[in-house]
């Protein structure tokens, strides 16, 4: 497994260096497959959506193709994943996120795409492979009633997206977080990323907060 939690997928140099090590590639020649279900699920200005892709468009040379989980079926889905070296999951609702997931049975093949593919999750493209913070993290932090019940619980932490950003949210609602979970929290700012080999979490940029049961590690 070879995963890169992003608050804003391919914000610098460091995220998008430590991608070429993990897919074997330079960035020019590298294929993606982008995910983009959680923007249906989230209201408002979308041109954070323009904007990043923009972005992919200026690092990445090779193919960049969009997959629809509610257009396509299992077989197509996994041809036009197959194709690519790696897939990136664009942010947005992650509730919709994690409900299209299950509703569609891409949660039961994700896993064994996970074994063989990147993945680069950017805000709910990170946090729905981890697990769910609590209902009222969910409502303090970032506003929003619980719209789904589960994430995919794949990676053992709690992601929080966007420290220091969008969301003014700090130490304290960090702890209180983590008081609700036995698991380590991450918040990241947009300028951050974790890298996760199935083994070693290694966080990339130096504006992070990780707390564990009530605590600042």
């Amino acid at each position: 497994m070879k995963v890169i939690l992003a608050s804003s997928g391919l914000a610098n140099e460091e995220i998008i260096d430590r991608l070429e090590g993990f897919v074997g590639k330079s960035r020019k020649n590298i294929n993606v497959v982008i995910i983009n279900e959680a923007i249906k699920g989230e209201a408002g200005d979308h041109r954070w959506f323009a904007e990043e892709l923009q972005r992919i468009c200026s690092v990445i040379g090779g193919r960049i193709e969009f997959v629809d989980l509610q257009a396509h079926d299992e077989d197509h889905i996994l041809k036009r994943i197959n194709e690519a070296d790696m897939i990136f999951c664009f942010g947005g609702n992650t509730d919709y996120l994690a409900n299209v997931f299950t509703k569609t049975g891409f949660d039961k093949i994700l896993p064994k795409i996970l074994q063989e593919k990147v993945w680069v999750g950017s805000s709910a493209g990170s946090c729905v492979l981890c697990n769910k913070e609590s209902i009222e993290t969910q409502s303090a932090v970032y506003k929003e009633k619980c719209g789904f019940d589960h994430y995919m619980n794949i990676i053992p932490i709690v992601f929080l997206p966007h420290l220091h950003g969008w969301f003014k949210f700090d130490k304290p609602e960090i702890i209180k977080a983590s008081e609700a979970t036995v698991l380590p929290v991450y918040a990241l700012s947009d300028n951050a990323a974790i890298a996760y080999d199935g083994t070693n979490f290694d966080v990339l940029g130096n504006d992070y907060i990780i707390a564990r049961e009530g605590k600042i590690s």
